[in-house]
């Protein structure tokens, strides 16, 4: 039986909210969209369905007027959430303090009510260009643990994304679904079977939205971490084109210049279409392609469960 589920994305103004939605939307070519968007006016509403829930995300306008309202008719707001996304801008020190202050507005509300909320904070902003920067991860750390402290009695996830990583914006929203059904962890624990017995370096089931249902990853060597990335990069492109252009391939498959061969698989469960991305070296491609379709199946069994 399908379900709704109300998923809150809230945070400051200009933290990125609406960004991370259109990210999420577009996959690819949407740095110029995201350049035109104008702040939030109270909220938007963006539809999505994963699996057999119909998601609606609530993007809450972030300036201090809205903020001031939605405190003011909190029940209007926040109650029935399934899922609160709150959105820190890293590189925006000088509001942590007013971005913590508002979360702490929104989890009161929660607590007063006995509202168990699944709680994802991002540190967002957390652009390829700042990794490694040493007061960016000491600021991350030092949030983390104050969150930590403070909201024990919460399930708190923390992601760190950038719109210049559509990887992590699709992993921030893919992990904040998946705790809804408990057959998740089962198929998690199937992937990390068969990668091992693959041999491969990343594993990951998409839906028809691009949305990751699962993944999982070996211990990646640094000389292939950027090769790997751009191959998880091509199949959501590739999705995205599918969708589009209505290619009717099955599956797309194509070798890197370098040492990885990517797959991109596509299965279909009743009517509903999900891929599989396999990434693996070269030398194992061979023994990769006889075990898949095992794979295939035990992989159908738990999807057909989850739809």
């Amino acid at each position: 039986m399908e379900s709704l589920l109300k998923v809150v994305i809230s945070g400051l103004d200009n933290a990125g909210k609406t960004s991370i939605l259109t990210a999420l939307d577009k996959k690819y070519d949407f740095q110029k969209d995201i350049v035109q968007l104008k702040p939030t006016i109270r909220v938007e509403y963006h539809k999505m369905n994963f699996l057999r829930n119909n998601t609606i995300f609530w993007d809450m306008g972030g300036q201090s007027t809205y903020r001031e309202i939605y405190m003011q008719y909190q029940d209007v707001y926040f109650d029935a959430t399934d899922l609160l996304i709150y959105v820190i801008d890293i590189q925006d020190t000088e509001r942590f303090e007013n971005s913590l202050e508002y979360l702490d507005a929104i989890l009161t509300f929660f607590a007063e009510n006995k509202m168990d909320i699944p709680l994802i904070i991002t540190f967002h902003k957390y652009d390829p260009d700042l990794r490694g920067n040493t007061e960016i991860l000491q600021n991350i750390d030092k949030l983390r643990e104050k969150l930590l402290d403070k909201y024990s009695t919460f399930k708190i996830l923390f992601q760190q994304t950038s719109i210049y990583d559509i990887i992590s914006i699709v992993q921030l929203v893919s992990y904040g679904l998946s705790v809804f059904d408990e057959k998740f962890f089962e198929l998690s624990e199937l992937l990390e079977n068969y990668l091992e017995e693959f041999n491969s370096q990343a594993l990951i089931v998409f839906d028809r939205n691009g949305i990751i249902v699962s993944e999982y990853y070996s211990d990646i060597e640094p000389e292939i971490y950027v090769e790997l990335l751009e191959s998880i990069k091509e199949h959501l492109f590739l999705l995205k084109r599918m969708e589009e252009e209505t290619f009717e391939l099955d599956h797309d498959i194509s070798t890197s210049e370098f040492t990885l061969f990517s797959y991109l698989h596509r299965l279909k469960i009743g009517k509903e279409p999900f891929f599989v991305s396999v990434a693996t070296k070269e030398d194992k491609k061979e023994d990769f392609l006889e075990k898949f379709p095992d794979f295939l199946d035990d992989l159908s069994k738990i999807l057909k469960e989850l739809i």
